[in-house]
């Protein structure tokens, strides 16, 4: 009786770990990956994907169908006592199968992925049909239960990591589309601030929100001057050119700097339709000495040519030193001026 009453602990503490790792799997680590890949098997029905899309009802019954598929695990497998978290292997597989896509596929794992899967598969399965085969003496039993089904789901849950799709850049981008999509563009900028790893299209993403940002006095789209340079820039030249085609004056001045030419942007820019300069639009016009801003905007352009001033100073010490080296010397402090990416990333 007692036999029984382990076998049935084993079998609903795996149960209960399994399926709160699949729920937050699914709801906290891949729901926007999901929603991507419902718009992608269901493109064409708008309103079915828009009833589908982050609904709660459609993970909880990923996590109940995962979660059943032990059974025909236990039944195929037979795993008992310290080693039953292995009959939940169809329930990893499973779990990394439907979170693969990759933006495009909706199986997007490569065939090294599917290879490397398939080998731990097999040795972990027959890895504890060795264990199993080998006589074990009762003594600390339940000690040694408990610590094999933990082993044994760390390692699933691994597995379910491998083969799901865990790319950052993906998922930050898909969080993006999605509050974009809603309006909610301060969210939008908020999503990968500090990240210093970044793709043409999430560069894109944040411009375009950006240019959507309540402008006060100043002239629609101008939040971009604000913003710009706070961010990781993975192709300055690719975001220059996607601006350019957006057909808008606060886009193309954008572009003007994501290039460095200065000339053009200060020849476009009508200073006289601001009540106050954009950062990034100041200090470009700093760099270009411009006397009509200096005379329009005489604090603002005194407090950014003094961020100059400072920027220039730590300069000096290293300016021997090859552009590399001036560039990590001086991120820390001026990153997110438009003089640091003058200098270095254009």
């Amino acid at each position: 009786m007692e036999k029984k009453s382990c076998d049935k602990c084993v079998r609903w503490l795996c149960g209960i770990l399994f399926s709160a790792f699949a729920f937050c799997w699914l709801f906290f680590f891949q729901r926007d990956l999901l929603n991507a890949e419902i718009n992608c098997a269901f493109a064409g029905n708008e309103s079915l994907c828009e009833h589908l899309s982050g609904s709660l009802f459609i993970i909880s019954l990923l996590t109940i169908f995962s979660l059943l598929l032990a059974i025909p695990g236990r039944i195929i497998l037979r795993f008992k006592k310290g080693l039953y978290a292995c009959n939940y292997l169809f329930s990893a597989a499973f779990l990394g199968l439907i979170t693969g896509f990759d933006g495009d596929n909706l199986l997007g794992q490569g065939s090294t992925i599917w290879m490397v899967t398939a080998v731990f598969a097999v040795v972990l399965f027959l890895i504890c049909k060795l264990v199993a085969s080998v006589p074990r003496s009762e003594y600390n039993d339940r000690p040694r239960t408990l610590a094999g089904n933990l082993l044994l789901l760390s390692m699933l849950f691994c597995m379910v990591g491998y083969l799901g799709n865990t790319d950052e850049n993906l998922h930050r981008r898909l969080h993006m589309e999605r509050l974009y999509a809603d309006g909610d563009y301060d969210g939008l900028l908020e999503v990968g601030r500090y990240e210093e790893e970044s793709d043409p299209a999430i560069d894109l993403l944040r411009a375009k929100a950006m240019l959507s940002l309540p402008s006060d006095s100043n002239p629609a789209g101008s939040g971009i001057g604000e913003h710009l340079f706070c961010y990781s820039i993975s192709n300055p030249i690719a975001l220059s050119q996607s601006l350019k085609e957006l057909d808008n004056d606060e886009a193309y001045l954008a572009s003007c700097l994501l290039e460095g030419n200065i000339q053009s942007f200060s020849d476009r820019i009508n200073i006289d339709s601001y009540q106050k300069l954009p950062t990034y639009y100041m200090q470009a016009l700093v760099l270009a000495n411009d006397s009509a801003s200096r005379a329009k905007f005489p604090q603002q352009y005194a407090q950014e040519l003094s961020t100059y001033d400072s920027f220039c100073e730590a300069l000096e010490p290293i300016e021997t030193e090859p552009k590399q080296f001036q560039a990590n010397s001086t991120f820390i402090d001026f990153h997110e001026t438009y003089f640091w990416f003058y200098s270095f990333c254009r």
